[in-house]
């Protein structure tokens, strides 16, 4: 395998992390041309296997960046948590918005699974001006009944959709499942537009809780730790593997491969298609928050706050 080291790279830091651009069929080339012997593409990764090579995919470990009170932050999310889960009356979401999808008869870098004669007919560039439009999943995770709760908008992800997902699904499901509710725990990210710096987010969120007659604790994640957040890997993960390999041509399709999403673990995802325009721009001042109204964490009130009605 002198000739698979020749053409090693390797991490800076860790001597044990390597990787070859070499393929099969390279490698048999080479044995060839010097050895005269003639080799698979399957003998040669059964040779490869048995000297430890393996294909993997690149981890997503190397943060980039820090935050300041990271820690901190944790164990009021861990504390929380422990709280509310001692009281089955009171539900904990999770909520975040997934990556937008591009409709349109675009490849989206995937293969699908059809028969030969099949094959669907795509562009032969990916540009953006070729889309139909966009699908955005903003998704609701109950995380005590292990289900889900999506809107799919094609306008734009504001602080205005994403409260109305929340009044939708209180409305639909949340005052059903907890009848003896009197508070509600809410994870999200730091950014977007339930961000912890948007002003509109606090105010739309105080109307809300007035609307539904609720105490809302927010605690957001924080920055850089969003892959954190319950969502990302108990929902989303399951939502990307229906929409993998097909193409997406409108929204009612998202939504419907959306709607077939199951796991052995009994997720259940409920979906609504949200056709209205949302304004972009839209601004609100830290003069327009009920003081009154929000109670904020002493040691970091800009992550931890509860909204009262």
């Amino acid at each position: 395998m002198s000739y698979v080291a020749d053409h090693m790279e390797g991490s800076p830091t860790d001597p044990n992390v390597k990787w070859t651009h070499l393929r099969p069929c390279d490698i048999a080339t080479f044995i060839l041309m010097k050895y005269d012997i003639t080799l698979s593409n399957g003998q040669i990764k059964r040779i490869l296997k048995n000297n430890g090579y393996c294909r993997r995919k690149p981890s997503k470990s190397i943060s980039t960046g820090e935050s300041k009170n990271r820690e901190e932050q944790f164990h009021i999310i861990r504390v929380l948590m422990l709280l509310f889960t001692n009281m089955p009356h009171n539900p904990i979401i999770s909520i975040d918005t997934k990556k937008k999808e591009v409709l349109g008869q675009l490849t989206r870098d995937q293969g699908v699974l059809c028969k030969k004669e099949g094959t669907p007919k795509v562009y032969d560039h990916d540009y953006s001006y070729l889309t139909t439009g966009k699908a955005i999943p903003h998704g609701i995770y109950d995380i005590k009944h292990n289900n889900d709760y999506m809107s799919i908008g094609d306008s734009h992800e504001t602080a205005e959709f994403v409260i109305e997902n929340l009044l939708w699904w209180w409305n639909n499901f949340g005052v059903y499942n907890y009848p003896e509710v009197t508070q509600i725990l809410i994870l999200c990210d730091c950014g977007g537009a339930n961000g912890y710096r948007h002003h509109l987010f606090k105010v739309l969120l105080q109307a809300l809780a007035a609307k539904i007659g609720l105490k809302i604790s927010i605690v957001h994640y924080p920055p850089y730790c969003s892959k954190y957040n319950p969502i990302e890997r108990l929902l989303f993960s399951q939502v990307h593997r229906s929409l993998k390999d097909t193409l997406l041509t409108d929204v009612n399709q998202v939504a419907d491969l959306i709607g077939k999403t199951i796991t052995k673990q009994g997720l259940i995802v409920q979906v609504r298609v949200v056709v209205k325009q949302y304004q972009t721009g839209k601004r609100s001042s830290k003069e327009d928050i009920a003081v009154k109204k929000i109670l904020y964490n002493k040691k970091l009130p800009d992550l931890s706050y509860t909204i009262l009605p």
